[in-house]
């Protein structure tokens, strides 16, 4: 049984089921369920954990303008993971400062709209991933964009995995940088060590690994976890349950 944040209980069968919905995924249980972004954000800051939630339960607040990364990252996922949902979005075949673009965001919203040159560019990119050897063999015959939720010491919390390989309890994560030579140090300074340890939870799973697409040059390159630094986002995600725990009594 999972019990949200608003207190309603849910079987865990039918609260996977709606979590196929991203608005489900992305709207109702970002209000009501933790994450690793939400952990990651509690490390860092606590004032900045609740401006994010005010942010959510706040239907007047304003709309932030997207960056271009997590524009092409969404689209590089879309075009590696799920290709057939690429036909689903609205392609303008303009800029994003025309009035032909700024009307289908009004119409749709800004996840659903992009440029025809956003699309060549992030398709070009995410072939380079299926031609990539070990990168292929990772996503060959795997589940793709599969979520989960557990109770992880009485608090929801919820996943999505870019790629799982059952056969082998083995986790896959995309990422995309503008620089794969600092991805080392992105491990722990971005907190993919404890979404790592966070996932490996959520999924049953032992193994961890990252396919890392280089948005500037298209180099793709494969990283697996080590158990040292699973153990290392393991002692974060245990941090940060303990900040949880303590500040929202105060809250």
């Amino acid at each position: 049984m999972i019990k949200t944040f608003d207190n309603k209980n849910w079987d865990k069968e039918e609260i996977i089921e709606k979590m196929f919905d991203d608005s489900f995924y992305y709207g109702y249980l970002g209000k009501y369920a933790l994450s690793s972004s939400a952990f990651k954000t509690i490390l860092r800051s606590w004032d900045d954990y609740k401006s994010d939630m005010d942010k959510l339960f706040n239907k007047e607040a304003k709309v932030e303008k997207e960056n271009q990364a997590l524009r092409d990252g969404r689209l590089i996922h879309l075009a590696v993971l799920e290709p057939h949902r690429l036909n689903d979005l609205t392609i303008i075949n303009s800029t994003k400062g025309s009035k032909l673009f700024k009307e289908a965001v009004i119409e749709r919203n800004s996840a659903e709209v992009y440029t025809s040159r956003e699309l060549e560019k992030c398709s070009y990119l995410a072939a380079n991933v299926s031609m990539n050897f070990e990168a292929y063999c990772l996503l060959d015959d795997a589940k793709v964009e599969l979520p989960g939720i557990m109770m992880l010491d009485g608090l929801p919390v919820r996943g999505k995995a870019d790629i799982i390989r059952k056969d082998e309890n083995h986790i896959i994560d995309l990422k995309t940088t503008s620089d794969s030579s600092r991805f080392e140090q992105s491990i722990e300074d971005w907190g993919y060590d404890l979404q790592g340890a966070l996932y490996l939870k959520l999924f049953n799973c032992d193994r961890f690994s990252f396919i890392i697409l280089d948005k500037i040059t298209g180099e793709v390159t494969t990283r697996e976890l080590s158990r040292k630094e699973i153990k290392r986002g393991e002692k974060k995600l245990q941090e940060a349950i303990d900040i949880y725990k303590s500040k929202s009594k105060n809250d």
